[in-house]
């Protein structure tokens, strides 16, 4: 059975500053939200113009974490430059045999939200 990917939340490995992101890829983290699926993750990536690979972070469990959520080595790279993020994953079963859900929206954006970094 095919499952399905959910993003929980995306986190920096352990000393890595914020400041050492290139601009591309703290656009790309604050374009994302909980609850966007796989394809709107590599979709919003590749509009920045970014490679990105979601693969099973080497040396964690195969276990899954509560409720569900596994971790993930997120690389995403532009040019030269080359950042990696742990993104905690939610994998859902898919039901063959039920309707399509519906994609998960951005949340609305409020113009006093200061930025992420």
């Amino acid at each position: 059975m095919a499952d399905r990917l959910e993003l929980v939340a995306l986190a920096l490995p352990s000393g890595c500053a914020p400041e050492s992101l290139p601009p591309a890829v703290a656009q790309f983290v604050a374009a994302c939200w909980p609850g966007m699926s796989r394809a709107q993750l590599l979709d919003r990536a590749r509009r920045l113009a970014l490679r990105v690979s979601l693969r099973a972070r080497p040396g964690a469990s195969q276990e899954a974490g509560p409720d569900g959520v596994r971790l993930y080595a997120l690389v995403l790279m532009t040019g030269a430059a080359r950042a990696e993020l742990v993104a905690h994953v939610r994998r859902l079963a898919r039901r063959r045999g039920t309707r399509r859900t519906r994609a998960s929206l951005p949340p609305a954006w409020d113009a006093r939200q200061a930025g992420l970094f």
